[in-house]
């Protein structure tokens, strides 16, 4: 009687109190394969990774992948139909043999001693079961290895911080104003993020990140986990170039606040320039009085062409010694502005006023201010 065989079943399932994640990283170590292959035989979905072995062989194979954390089950096939026997000329006729079931998955064994290679089969206990250090980390509570994305550790039992990028983070970046310029996209590591920068002076970009927002804190974490947990760190020209768009931005502030502060300095000293020259046409205007006793109503009175030049204007004198300063070109910001200093006779001599004229309160002196 033939010694009975067996196929080795993986139900798709992983044992009680197991984390997913961790049960499909350390059969992907296990069997050499990529998480991915290893993630989907994880669905509830059964599937025989090897076929037509011997009792012994196969429970090695269960018991190594048992350790995984899998539920694997073993199923014994149907006999195969004895050989006739030989007839009286010797000749035997033996069925050919019936195609065995495509194998869903075929690990890799791993390599053995040499001492043990005849006794061990690929699926025998590692000696070091412990996961490449790349895919690892420990337990700040006990200390313990546990896989990189798992999200419970598998000594304690509890729970892990976020590796990765983390959803709230994301979210709240989504949601303040760096949503409009693609900053929570830069953080998950996303080139695009650009175009969110490109047209943040529209509505656009400011509408799209508070719609990321909500799908961000409504997307589960085994989810979040399995598309953003992997990532480490974004590319080195994403953050040169999002530096060099936040030093363009800072400049373009500095300069909307330096220049026309800038420019209202400039004004203010083109002004002030122009009542220090006035000072000498009112001493002028003065002694001409004080030696005539007669007020002037234009320069030619006083034998003065008008108008008169300024650095920044032109003057001339009207009914009571008026003076007007008109500004011309070389002061831009006020050009065609107009200011007027009004003679009054005080026991101590004439006091000038200074306030009249179409000039902004903003550019005259404190004291010529209305």
């Amino acid at each position: 009687m033939s010694e009975a065989r067996y196929n080795v079943v993986l139900t798709g399932h992983i044992q009680a109190g197991q984390d997913h994640t961790a049960v499909a990283a350390r059969l992907a170590a296990l069997m050499k394969q990529p998480q991915e292959k290893t993630a989907n035989l994880l669905q509830g979905r059964a599937s025989r990774v090897k076929s037509n072995l011997d009792t012994a062989s196969a429970q090695r194979y269960q018991a190594a992948l048992e350790k995984t954390g899998a539920q694997v089950e073993l199923q014994q096939q149907a006999s195969p139909p004895q050989a006739p026997a030989s007839d009286h000329n010797g000749d035997s006729s033996t069925p050919s043999a019936a195609p065995n079931p495509a194998l869903q998955l075929e690990p890799v064994s791993t390599p053995q001693p040499a001492a043990a290679a005849a006794a061990d089969t690929p699926y025998s206990p590692p000696t070091d079961d412990h996961l490449h250090p790349d895919e690892i980390r420990y337990c700040s509570h006990c200390g313990g290895e546990a896989p990189r994305l798992a999200r419970i550790c598998p000594h304690c039992r509890r729970r892990l911080p976020t590796l990765g990028r983390s959803r709230e983070v994301a979210a709240v970046l989504a949601l303040l104003p760096t949503g409009s310029w693609g900053f929570h996209r830069f953080y998950l590591g996303q080139w695009w993020g650009i175009f969110y920068l490109l047209f943040s002076w529209t509505l656009i970009p400011s509408l799209v990140s508070l719609i990321e927002f909500i799908v961000f804190l409504c997307t589960s974490r085994e989810k979040w986990d399995e598309k953003h947990g992997h990532k480490t760190g974004s590319s080195l020209w994403i953050w040169v170039v999002l530096g060099l768009f936040m030093m363009i931005m800072l400049l373009g502030v500095l300069a909307a606040v330096a220049i026309p502060a800038y420019q209202d300095y400039l004004t203010r000293a083109q002004v002030n320039l122009t009542l220090l020259e006035a000072d000498t046409l009112e001493d002028e205007i003065e002694a001409f009085i004080e030696r005539t006793g007669f007020v002037p109503n234009s320069a030619l009175d006083m034998a003065k062409d008008e108008p008169g030049q300024f650095t920044h204007g032109s003057w001339v004198i009207t009914d009571n010694a008026v003076i007007t300063v008109t500004f011309d070109d070389s002061a831009s910001t006020i050009r065609g502005e107009t200011l007027t200093l009004v003679p009054y006779q005080e026991p101590g001599g004439l006091i000038w006023d200074c306030t009249g004229g179409t000039l902004e309160p903003a550019y005259r002196p404190q004291e010529c201010r209305p």
